[in-house]
C-alpha cells in the first residue's frame, strides 16, 4: 500500500505541476492575445482563459454524469465557484503594491450575469422542468450564458489595467503557446483528479462530501495558477474575467451535462445542493465587493471581507455536510 501511496503522490504533484506550468504560460500569452487583438483583457479571461482552465470542470462533469453521480457533478460546479472567490480575495492580497481600478460596466455586467446564472441552479432544482431526457432549465442556462456573454462583449471598455506590456511575443507565438498551455491543463488535470482520487481511497478519505470538495479543490488549480499569474503581470482585469468568467461557463457545464445525462439533472438535486448554491452566490456577491474596496485602496475593509469570504466557504461546506447526512 505504501508504494501505490508514494506512487500516486508522485503522479499527483507531476500533474500539478504541469497544471501550474500551463496556467501561468495560459496567463501570459492570453495577455499578448489581449493586447494584440484589441479584445481587451476582460473578455479574453472571460471566454478563453475561463474556458480553457474549466475543461477539467467540463471533463469531469460529464465523466460524473455518465456514472450516475448528477449530485457529485452540480457539487463540483457549485463547490469550483466558491473556491474560485476564495482563491481570488486570497491571492489579490498578495499583490498590495499593484493598483486597481474599480470594475467598469463590462465586469459588473460579468459579475452579475455569474450571480444570475448560479441562483438559476436553485431555480431549476425546485422546479425541474423536464423536457423529455433533459431538463428545460438546462437549454435556459445555456441560452443565457450565450446571451450574457454577447453582452459582455458589446459593453467592452478600453483596457485600463495598469499592467506591464505584453511585450514582443509575435501574435502566432502567442496562440501557439496558448493553445500548448489550454492542451497542457487538458492533460494534466484529469490525471491530477485520478491521482487525487486515489490518494483518497488509499488513505481511508471516503463519503460523497469530501468527494466533492476534494474534487472541486483539484479543478480549480488551472483557475488558481491563471489567476496567480494573471495578478502577478497585473493583469486585475483579466484575473477578474477568468474567475467570474469560469463561474459562469461552470454553470453552462451543468447545461452540457445534462445532455449526456438521459433524463433530467435538475430533478436529481437535494437540499444539500439548495444549501451550495445560496453559498456559493453569497461568496460570488462578497468577491465583487472585495474587489470594489481593493480599488478603493480600503485594505483594512478588504481584509474583513477576504476573512468573511473564507469563514462563508467552510461555513457552507459544513452546512452542505450537515444537511447531506440528513437526505
Amino acid at each position: 500500500m505504501m508504494g501505490q501511496v508514494l506512487g500516486f503522490g508522485a503522479l499527483f504533484l507531476v500533474s500539478a505541476a504541469l497544471v501550474i506550468r500551463s496556467g501561468i504560460t495560459l496567463s501570459r500569452s492570453g495577455d499578448v492575445l489581449a493586447e494584440k487583438t484589441g479584445l481587451g483583457r476582460l473578455w479574453v479571461g472571460t471566454i478563453f482563459l475561463a474556458i480553457a482552465t474549466s475543461l477539467p470542470e467540463l471533463v469531469t462533469n460529464i465523466s460524473a454524469v455518465r456514472l450516475d453521480a448528477p449530485k457529485l457533478a452540480a457539487g463540483n460546479i457549485l463547490g469550483a465557484n466558491m473556491v474560485n472567490v476564495v482563491v481570488l480575495a486570497g491571492l489579490t492580497l498578495l499583490f498590495p503594491r499593484a493598483a486597481m481600478r474599480p470594475l467598469g460596466r463590462d465586469q459588473r455586467i460579468l459579475g452579475g450575469a455569474a450571480l444570475l446564472l448560479t441562483a438559476a441552479v436553485a431555480l431549476f432544482t425546485f422546479f425541474p422542468l423536464g423536457l423529455g431526457p433533459i431538463s428545460a432549465g438546462s437549454l435556459l442556462i445555456l441560452a443565457g450564458y450565450a446571451g450574457a456573454m454577447a453582452w459582455v462583449y458589446r459593453s467592452r471598455e478600453p483596457a485600463s489595467d495598469p499592467a506591464e506590456p505584453a511585450g514582443d511575443m509575435p501574435l502566432r507565438r502567442a496562440w501557439a503557446l496558448f493553445g500548448l498551455g489550454a492542451l497542457g491543463i487538458l492533460l494534466g488535470a484529469p490525471l491530477l483528479s485520478y491521482s487525487a482520487d486515489a490518494l483518497s481511497e488509499l488513505l481511508g478519505v471516503s463519503g460523497t462530501f469530501i468527494g466533492v470538495l476534494a474534487v472541486a479543490l483539484v479543478t480549480t488549480m488551472p483557475e488558481t495558477s491563471v489567476t496567480y499569474g494573471s495578478l502577478r503581470l497585473g493583469a486585475h482585469e483579466m484575473a477578474m474575467g477568468n474567475v467570474y468568467g469560469s463561474c459562469a461557463f461552470n454553470v453552462a457545464i451543468l447545461g452540457i451535462a445534462d445532455l449526456f445525462y438521459g433524463r433530467p439533472l435538475f430533478a436529481s438535486l437535494d437540499r444539500s445542493h439548495l444549501v451550495a448554491v445560496a453559498g456559493a452566490v453569497a461568496l460570488m456577491a462578497l468577491g465583487l465587493g472585495f474587489l470594489k474596496l481593493r480599488a478603493q485602496g480600503r485594505w483594512g475593509a478588504a481584509r474583513i471581507l477576504a476573512a468573511l469570504i473564507l469563514a462563508g466557504w467552510v461555513g457552507t461546506l459544513y452546512l452542505v455536510f450537515a444537511q447531506g447526512g440528513r437526505a
